[in-house]
């Protein structure tokens, strides 16, 4: 049982990085938006990690159960890049253009570290796999 609570840790990683390089992604493509739907430059997102915790119930049962789950997405209370544009369609009275809050060297950082850590947990999950094809072999 315990190995495949292992799987299950694993793969709730894995997704859970999944959605943070995502949101990364989303990032990157709008750190240019000026403008969004509600008349401000778009604003960074980040996503909030926390613990699946094995419930009593669970635990009592030998439920699979535990790993990572994604508690939220917020966005940067960051003030927004002020850029002097005066030709830009977008520029305030004094020539300037509030653009996103979004840093894409941060951002690139954040996806090796999402990278790596997925990576991590796929290497995980692979010792988990080759564990049990190993017990399922000696039980033959």
């Amino acid at each position: 049982m315990a190995l495949l609570t292992s799987l299950d840790v694993a793969g709730s990683a894995l997704t859970a990085e999944r959605y943070r390089t995502d949101v990364i992604m989303q990032n990157i493509a709008n750190a240019k938006t000026t403008v969004t739907e509600n008349g401000e430059p778009y604003r960074r997102k980040q996503v909030v990690f926390e613990e699946r915790p094995l419930t009593f119930r669970e635990a009592l049962g030998n439920a699979r159960a535990g790993g990572v789950k994604i508690a939220e997405v917020v966005e940067s209370q960051r003030e927004f890049n002020r850029v002097y544009d005066p030709t830009h369609p977008q520029a305030d009275a004094a020539g300037y253009v509030n653009y996103p809050n979004v840093n894409t060297t941060e951002e690139m950082i954040d996806l090796m570290a999402a990278s790596n850590a997925y990576e991590a947990n796929l290497t995980a999950l692979s010792v988990v796999k080759a564990t049990i094809a190993k017990t399922l072999e000696l039980g033959k």
